[in-house]
């Protein structure tokens, strides 16, 4: 609880991201909650998305500026202290071979900054659903199947250094995807 009655606390959520339809699967699960994705600023060129992005007042940063990084950082803080769940992919951009990559610490400071949990999301197939090279979802079938979202238990910020709380969020979402979907073994947990 947030002091309000009634009212549950604000969290970060955190998922890989392997597919353009991972942002439609999390927000299908989050329906008509009350959250804001947090997006590189190139998505608002892409037809629809983009529109959908701006008008949904979601948070965009540019990844090669860094007075943009800090705007959208501040705006990722004010809106989980004013109580509305934040949503990102710390991967930064799509797995380009299906695997889980390093994670950047930004969602992850934002948490800690108000004392969010962090709720590990573990998105298996989307992959799938939504090969690199097709222009439109594939019908689920053997060689498509649909997609599962795993939601994980809340993970507290309290008492954690950046890289402590990073790492363990990183395990639950690996530890929840298919073997094809798991980090190679030698991929860094946090990148620079």
């Amino acid at each position: 609880k947030n002091g309000k009655e009634g009212k549950l606390k604000p969290a970060m959520y955190v998922a890989n991201h392997c597919s353009w339809m991972d942002i439609p699967f999390v927000s299908r699960i989050f329906g008509f909650l009350n959250y804001k994705i947090i997006a590189k600023a190139e998505l608002l060129k892409v037809p629809i998305l983009g529109k959908a992005i701006q008008v949904g007042g979601h948070i965009t940063l540019d990844r090669t500026n860094r007075r943009s990084q800090m705007k959208a950082f501040k705006s990722g803080v004010q809106w989980l202290k004013d109580g509305v769940n934040l949503v990102t992919f710390p991967e930064g951009t799509r797995s380009k071979n299906s695997r889980m990559g390093s994670f950047k610490k930004g969602a992850f400071k934002m948490a800690q900054a108000v004392g969010a949990s962090v709720v590990p999301l573990s998105i298996s197939y989307a992959d799938k659903v939504q090969p690199s090279d097709y222009a439109f979802p594939a019908k689920a079938s053997i060689l498509f199947p649909k997609a599962v979202i795993k939601i994980g238990k809340p993970i507290s910020t309290e008492g954690k250094t950046d890289d402590e709380l990073l790492e363990e969020v990183w395990i639950a979402i690996a530890g929840n995807l298919p073997d094809s979907q798991k980090p190679e073994k030698n991929t860094p947990i946090g990148a620079n």
